[in-house]
């Protein structure tokens, strides 16, 4: 290539199969090092290099068969193949990549099965066979390696938009429970209440929403989640810290000014921090930019991120759940993508189906009659709190293939709940080059 670009010509971009780290990996312990000569004798090839180009490529070819015959053994029998082995682990497991042969080059979802035909991890890609065989690839994670020794057959199912796919995937790891999938197994159950009530205005975690109970911000995974926002509108608000704040007065909190006390005060706090989660995320979020600066300032970096870790889950919660909210709000809607039409109902896909040129409408009200979901109230259960998390990130992601067709309520959503990153990067390093 060196060559033909000093000519002028366009270069060869022809595979490049590297015989040194194929070596150091087919041949490790067999010979004292991995030059050409050394593997030339080593193989007993009829070319042996000579330090001349014509002489070292015959040398290097015949290397390459013999290197070749090698990882066959290994169930290395494609040039793609051949071109991973260097960065693949050539262990028992890799002869498996023979199971991902038939799998298809198109989005869906896979499955990796043991040997009774029970789930063991369930994934979802733009390009199956490509995702599947990238686990063979080299990947060094303990619980792939784990996967590989217990996986006898692997399967996949084929579907014509990425949106379906990624609710597919997203229905079969909460339906099969795969030991291998850490993510979307656990019901997300909690909720922050924010009460109202006579007897004093509170925030804590609740597992149950009841309408004109109060506002709540969720569904969460976990106590803990709900614990940390909390924790988090404490950062930004006069808040209440402890369970019965009624009760409470002129604690600790409150003369040290973290704490409105009861009253009048501690009302119009929870009323401020049910707001900013609603419709005006910005004032809790402007206080936890000025409090990280300010403890950046004093270098109190631990202490900071703290507070940056807590600020970015809210941060990104509030999104999640203004998205999902606003498809609630908008009912029933219908998008194409591509020659793909997609009903989406109660924030779930109800139907997909391509196209119909005979149709006058385009198959919409078939579309529509073949529809099913789950009716959702004013607040998401944890059933489908996923799925509706996955198509509102699907569609987040993808607006710019969306054609919107129609929509029977109001899709919106308040500016202030927009994707941001103000979160997202460390505190900077203290001055002088030093780390926090």
């Amino acid at each position: 290539d060196a060559a033909l670009r000093r000519a002028d010509y366009e270069p060869l971009n022809s595979f490049v199969v590297d015989t040194a780290r194929l070596a150091r990996k087919v041949l490790a312990g067999e010979v004292p090092n991995h030059k050409l000569a050394t593997l030339a004798r080593h193989f007993r090839c009829a070319h042996q290099p000579r330090h001349r180009a014509y002489a070292d490529a015959l040398a290097a070819a015949d290397v390459l068969h013999h290197l070749i015959e090698r990882v066959a053994g290994f169930g290395v029998t494609t040039l793609e193949d051949l071109l991973a082995t260097s960065a693949a682990r050539l262990d028992g497991s890799f002869t498996k990549i023979a199971l991902t042969e038939d799998l298809p080059r198109t989005p869906g979802v896979y499955r990796f099965l043991g040997p009774r035909g029970d789930t063991l991890y369930v994934g979802v890609a733009s390009d199956v066979r490509t995702r599947v065989r990238s686990y063979f690839y080299g990947d060094q994670r303990r619980g792939i390696r784990n996967l590989l020794r217990e996986t006898q057959s692997i399967t996949a199912e084929s579907h014509a938009c990425g949106l379906e796919a990624e609710v597919a995937e997203a229905r079969a790891i909460s339906r099969e429970s795969p030991p291998y999938n850490r993510a979307g197994k656990r019901l997300v159950r909690w909720y922050v209440k924010f009460s109202f009530a006579s007897t004093g205005a509170r925030v804590g975690p609740c597992r149950v929403p009841r309408a004109g109970a109060g506002t709540y911000l969720g569904p969460l995974s976990s106590a803990r989640e709900a614990r940390g926002l909390i924790d988090a509108l404490r950062d930004a608000f006069a808040l209440h810290r402890c369970a019965d704040p009624a009760r409470c007065h002129n604690c600790v909190f409150e003369q040290l000014g973290v704490c409105a006390g009861q009253g009048p005060q501690q009302t119009a706090a929870v009323r401020a921090a049910a707001s900013a989660l609603v419709c005006a995320p910005a004032a809790a979020l402007d206080a936890l930019a000025a409090r990280l600066k300010r403890l950046s300032s004093e270098q109190r970096f631990e202490e900071a991120e703290e507070v940056r870790r807590r600020a970015l889950a809210l941060e990104r919660t509030i999104t999640r759940v203004a998205e999902v909210r606003a498809l609630l709000d908008a009912g029933e809607v219908v998008i194409a993508v591509d020659e793909r039409l997609l009903l989406l109902r109660d924030a779930q896909l109800a139907a997909a189906r391509d196209r119909s040129a005979a149709s006058p409408d385009g198959g919409l009200e078939l579309l529509r009659s073949t529809g099913h979901s789950v009716p959702v109230g004013r607040y998401v259960p944890g059933e489908i709190a996923r799925e509706a998390g996955v198509i509102a990130s699907w569609l987040r992601r993808n607006w710019e293939r969306i054609e919107l067709l129609s929509v029977s309520g109001t899709w919106a959503q308040a500016a202030g709940t927009r994707p941001g990153d103000r979160f997202v990067s460390a505190p900077r390093s203290a001055p002088g080059g030093e780390r926090p």
